[in-house]
């Protein structure tokens, strides 16, 4: 007796074969799909300076501020002055700002800004600058947190009211490397409590100082408080030698 496979002939196969066949199709359709959907964009943009081993993230979705556009708020002479040149190639900038029409003067504006924006700085410092260096210079970086006297002069000239200090902690990451994070809250002349979240290290050598700040309105911070802890405690500046 011989036996005849089930299903040859013109038709391609019986039934349940088709069947089998159509099911495992739509089992590797659906894995496709999975591992399509489990490979879509990234929770993360990664940052770094890597000839300066500095590196941070920022949720994938915040939008990157151009080069040019932070020039034209954080430089302090023409952009295409010699002492502008000097600037660049002392320092090294980014920005990355949440807001759906990102901009740079986002960093500095007196008005309120419920999106927030972060923005990273190595700098080069010189001879002079670098005896000057310690945790209180740090601190004050970006605004004035300490002392009394000179933040009331600067909120003077900048139209800031209200302070407070919400945070300050040394940090000492590496035996090369230390400095602060500070947490702070400055009523801008928007009339609005805006929060400022700044990391600021130095090397042992004191000729580099690595600075992170994140500002938001209050509100703002308080309410996206787990994500902005996030990018600030991602900041990592490894040991140059």
């Amino acid at each position: 007796m011989s036996i005849k496979p089930v299903g040859t002939g013109r038709s391609g196969g019986s039934r349940s074969t088709r069947a089998i066949r159509a099911v495992v199709g739509a089992l590797a359709v659906a894995a496709v799909v999975s591992v399509a959907t489990a490979c879509g964009e990234p929770q993360f943009t990664y940052v770094k300076n890597s000839a300066e081993k500095t590196y941070f993230k920022v949720p994938h979705e915040w939008h990157k501020i151009g080069a040019s556009e932070l020039d034209d708020v954080l430089l302090a002479a023409p952009s295409e002055s010699a002492t502008a040149d000097l600037q660049r190639d002392r320092s090294w900038n980014t920005a990355y700002d949440a807001a759906d029409r990102p901009s740079a003067a986002h960093l500095l504006s007196g008005q309120t800004t419920d999106d927030p924006i972060v923005y990273a700085q190595v700098l080069q410092l010189d001879e002079a600058t670098q005896g000057e260096i310690s945790l209180d210079w740090l601190r004050n970086v970006f605004l004035p947190v300490t002392p009394e006297e000179n933040r009331k002069a600067a909120a003077e000239l900048l139209g800031l009211g209200f302070f407070e200090l919400v945070h300050d902690e040394v940090l000492t990451p590496s035996d090369n490397i230390h400095g602060v994070r500070v947490i702070y809250n400055y009523q801008l002349p928007s009339g609005v409590l805006h929060t400022f979240d700044l990391t600021a290290l130095v090397n042992n050598g004191a000729d580099r100082v690595y600075a992170l700040l994140i500002r938001c309105s209050t509100r703002c911070y308080k309410d996206r408080a787990d994500e902005l802890n996030t990018i600030a405690t991602s900041f990592t500046v490894r040991s140059r030698s």
